[in-house]
This record gives C-alpha cells, sequence and structure tokens, in this order.
C-alpha cells in the first residue's frame, strides 16, 4: 500500500472512531425503542414496560415498547437485527430466541452472532394445570391415568415448538406418558379451553395463571424449575412431585444489535439493573408471577453463550424438529 493510501485508511478509521466515541459519550440523545416480539400483557412484554417507564426517568428520554407479533418472535427480532447498531433499538427476549434454531431451518439473522447481551432481568417458570373438577390431583395422579390410557388425555399449548408445547412434550419424554397434543394459537386459548374441560392439561407461565389457581379455577400439579415459585409456593416442583430432574424455565432479558460500542452497553446495563434492583420493582415481578434474576453483561453473555445448545437438546429431546 502506498503511504499516501495508508494515510487515507489511517485518517478514516479515525474519523469512524472518533465518531463512535462521540456517538457513545452522548447517548441516549433521542428515543429508545425496545421491541418485544411477543404479544401486548404476555409476562414478558409487562416486565418490559416496566423497565422502559424507569428507563424513560434514567435516562431522560422517551422509551417506547413496541411489540412486533409473528412466526414465533422471529419477525420482531429480525427488526432488531436489521437496526443500527447504536443502542436505540433494544430486543426484549425469550428462550424463544435460541429455541427458534432449531424450530426453522433458516433464519434471516444469526441468533448468537448478531446479537450482544445487555442484562437479564427475571426467571419466569411455567405451571402444569388440570381442571378443578379433573379427577386427578396431583402428579402421581396424572402419570398413572395417562399410564393407564396411553394417547386417551390430552394437554394444550400456544402452538407447535412455543415453550408451553416443549413443557408438555418434555414432560412425555421424561414421565414415560403418551398425552397428545393440542395446539392452538395463543396460550390464552390453550388456558380458556382447559379451564372449560376441553383439554386435559396444560403448561401455563406463572404469571398467566395465578389468579385461576387462587380462584380455584383449575388445579396445579407442578412447576417446571428445580425450586418452588415464590409466587406459589405450596405448588411443588415437578421434579419433587414424581419427575426427577425436570426443568424447563423461561427468562427476560435484552439484547441489542452485535457492534454495539461497549459504552453504550455498558450505560444501557446500568440503567436497567438500577431500575430492576428496586424493591418495589423486584415486588411487581413477584406479583406478576415472575422471579428477579439481575446479572451483568458479561455472566449474561456466558449464559447466553450456552443457550442454543441448551434449547436444541430439549428439542431433541421433546421430539421436535425444524420446519
Amino acid at each position: 500500500m502506498k503511504f499516501s493510501s495508508l494515510l487515507v485508511s489511517i485518517a478514516i478509521s479515525s474519523t469512524l472512531l472518533g465518531a463512535s466515541s462521540a456517538n457513545s459519550q452522548t447517548f441516549p440523545n433521542k428515543p429508545i425503542k425496545i421491541v418485544v416480539p411477543f404479544a401486548v400483557g404476555t409476562a414478558l412484554d409487562i416486565v418490559a414496560r416496566s423497565i422502559a417507564d424507569g428507563m424513560s426517568e434514567d435516562l431522560g428520554v422517551a422509551v417506547i415498547v413496541e411489540n412486533r407479533l409473528g412466526a414465533s418472535g422471529v419477525v420482531g427480532t429480525d427488526s432488531v437485527a436489521k437496526a443500527p447498531p447504536d443502542g436505540q433499538t433494544i430486543l426484549f427476549t425469550s428462550p424463544a430466541h435460541y429455541l427458534n434454531t432449531s424450530l426453522y431451518k433458516k433464519l434471516p439473522y444469526d441468533a448468537d452472532k448478531d446479537f450482544r447481551a445487555v442484562t437479564k432481568i427475571n426467571n419466569a417458570q411455567l405451571v402444569l394445570l388440570v381442571p378443578k373438577n379433573s379427577s386427578i390431583n396431583n402428579l402421581k395422579d396424572l402419570i398413572s391415568e395417562a399410564k393407564a390410557k396411553p394417547g386417551a388425555l390430552t394437554y394444550s399449548s400456544a402452538g407447535s415448538g412455543s415453550t408451553t408445547q416443549l413443557c408438555s412434550a418434555l414432560f412425555n419424554a421424561m414421565a414415560g406418558t403418551d398425552i397428545t397434543h393440542i395446539p392452538y394459537k395463543s396460550g390464552g386459548q390453550a388456558l380458556t379451553d382447559l379451564i372449560g374441560g376441553q383439554v386435559s392439561t396444560t403448561f401455563v407461565a406463572v404469571a398467566s395463571a395465578m389468579s385461576q389457581v387462587k380462584a380455584g379455577s383449575v388445579k396445579a400439579l407442578g412447576v417446571s424449575g428445580l425450586s418452588r415459585s415464590r409466587s406459589m409456593p405450596d405448588v411443588p416442583t415437578i421434579s419433587e412431585a414424581g419427575v426427577p430432574n425436570y426443568e424447563l424455565v423461561s427468562w427476560g432479558g435484552a439484547l441489542v444489535r452485535a457492534g454495539t460500542p461497549d459504552a453504550i452497553v455498558a450505560r444501557l446495563n446500568a440503567s436497567m439493573v438500577k431500575i430492576a434492583s428496586k424493591p418495589e420493582f423486584q415486588t411487581r415481578l413477584q406479583n406478576l408471577g415472575v422471579e428477579p434474576d439481575l446479572m451483568p453483561t458479561d455472566v449474561f453473555a456466558a449464559r447466553l453463550a450456552k443457550e442454543i445448545p441448551y434449547w436444541a437438546k430439549v428439542a431433541q429431546t421433546a421430539g421436535v424438529t425444524p420446519e
């Protein structure tokens, strides 16, 4: 390379680095958008909106939540993958982000390489339910009846490949049962038909099931984590109730486009952790049925590096194949 060309290259690089540094120092100077790739009213959406409210006050700019639905989260996720890497567009997502790599043969983005971690906010357990009038009163009853009548019992889900479907499919695999899948278009419809007795069982987010359990509309047989839910302390884990080592827990966390400067990621992390550490915020999460689990960026990044193989194994165990 000629000396003059080298000088030009250095000058361009210096200009770009200077611009990046300046952008980091002035961030944020315009509204921030948090994309939730799932419906309004879901636990993930409510947590994101609670975070957004606090961030607006902390950062001094408007923080707007946008729900972009479609293809199990792919549509909203792709919009963030194609956004500038400037921290102005945040993806607030769940394990579906990584699970989709096992559900779809081709995605319009790389779930790992096109994003970087900001922080994890919460864990979200699911709970196994049966109708209030069911003869099944505990997990052992369910396993016994399911084995006595292979294929006769049914479970509803929010659709093939959803977390709720994977929970039941994993249960079938680990418990040695054959409970038939009835897919629905949404988790709300799946729960409604369970309450009405049209299906035998379903897994639902604790956040969505709390009011129905308290009202006596359904019976809770077990939660999906290895520890009991603080929101349902009287409900055993599935592992302790009869299927040892059963575990499938969702979470909520923030990602940004790969290439976003470290200083901006650090600023976003600091703001989110500050808000989520407040006692009133944590109480609100628990009232929602989700549990605070804050992580520094590097710890969350290390956790995310294990997500694709983890969910691939879950999908394989559950017998789910990519479309």
